[in-house]
C-alpha cells in the first residue's frame, strides 16, 4: 500500500477556481493481533501512514513494554493487519480501547498511566554534550529527506542522530508518535544503541514522546515545535534534555542547567 496518492482537488487562486491532482498522505487502519499458542487476541487498531509497519509495531511494543526480548516473538505483516507471534502467554497488554486515538495520540485511550509514569523514575541516562550549532541544524537536516511532507505538508516527521550530528534514521508518518516508534523500532532492528543518540521531531514535544524516549534511553530531544507543561515535567524527571523552537537558528531550552 503506497503512502502518498493523488486526488482531485479545487484550488483557489487569486478569485478563480481551478481542477487540479494534489499528492495527499495517506492514512489507514492498521489492526494488530496477539497469538500465542493457546489463544488469539486483538491488541489494538491504530491509524498509520502504510509502510515500514514492522518498525512501527517493533516500536510500540518496546514503548509500550508488552514485551522485552526480540528473540521472544515474530511479526506477520498484511497490507492492513499484522499478527505478533509469541512462545507463551507471558506478554503485557497495557489497558487501552478497542482503537487508539486516531494518529495524534500514543496513549490516550489508556485506563491507567501508572505503568508509563515509573518508567520515567528508572531512567539513568547519559548526558550528552551537545554542540549549540548541531542543536539548531538537525531539523534542517531531517527536513531535506522529508520527502512524503515535501510531497503533501501532512506527514511528521523523527530522526535519530548522533551527537556529532549525523542522522542515523529518518521516519515519517500521518501520526507524531507513530513516526517516533518507527525510528525506535528500526533503531531496535538494525541494532542501534539509541542511549548515545539525539531524537528529533518535526512537530510539538507532547509528554507521550518524551515516555517513548525514556522507554528507549534516549537523553536528548529536539524539537520544531513546543512542549506541553506535562512533557517539560518527565523530562526533567527522567534527565533527558529537551529543546523546543529548533528553528532559524534558534533554540529554546526546557531544562539546560543553570551556569
Amino acid at each position: 500500500m503506497a503512502s502518498i496518492e493523488e486526488r482531485g482537488i479545487h484550488r483557489l487562486n487569486d478569485g478563480n477556481w481551478s481542477l487540479e491532482k494534489d499528492c495527499i498522505a495517506v492514512e489507514s487502519v492498521l489492526s494488530i493481533d496477539i497469538k500465542s499458542p493457546t489463544k488469539l487476541e486483538r491488541w489494538v487498531s491504530i491509524l498509520r501512514t502504510p509502510g515500514n509497519d514492522e518498525a512501527l509495531i517493533r516500536g510500540l511494543i518496546h514503548s509500550e513494554g508488552v514485551m522485552t526480548d526480540s528473540r521472544e516473538f515474530q511479526i506477520v505483516l498484511n497490507e492492513s493487519s499484522a499478527t505478533i507471534l509469541v512462545t507463551d502467554d507471558s506478554y503485557q497488554i497495557a489497558a487501552r480501547g478497542r482503537i487508539s486515538n486516531g494518529s495524534a495520540c500514543g496513549i490516550c485511550g489508556r485506563q491507567d498511566f501508572s505503568d508509563l509514569l515509573n518508567l520515567i523514575h528508572q531512567c539513568e541516562l547519559r548526558q550528552l554534550n551537545i554542540d549549540d550549532d548541531i542543536i539548531v541544524n538537525l531539523p534542517n537536516t531531517m527536513k531535506d529527506s522529508q520527502v512524503a511532507f515535501s510531497s503533501t505538508g501532512g506527514i511528521h516527521a523523527s530522526a535519530l542522530f548522533t551527537a556529532e550530528g549525523d542522522m542515523l534514521l529518518m521516519m515519517e508518518d500521518i501520526g507524531r508518535h507513530n513516526a517516533v516508534d518507527k525510528v525506535i523500532g528500526q533503531a531496535i532492528i538494525s541494532g542501534i544503541e539509541m542511549h548515545n543518540c539525539i531524537l528529533c521531531l518535526s512537530g510539538r514535544i507532547g509528554s507521550e514522546l518524551v515516555l517513548k524516549a525514556a522507554a528507549a534511553g534516549i537523553a536528548v530531544i529536539i524539537a520544531v515545535g513546543a512542549a506541553s507543561s506535562m512533557a517539560i515535567d518527565l523530562a526533567r524527571e527522567a534527565g533527558i534534555a529537551m529543546y523546543g523552537f529548533t528553528r532559524n537558528g534558534s533554540s529554546v531550552s526546557y531544562n539546560r542547567p543553570i551556569a
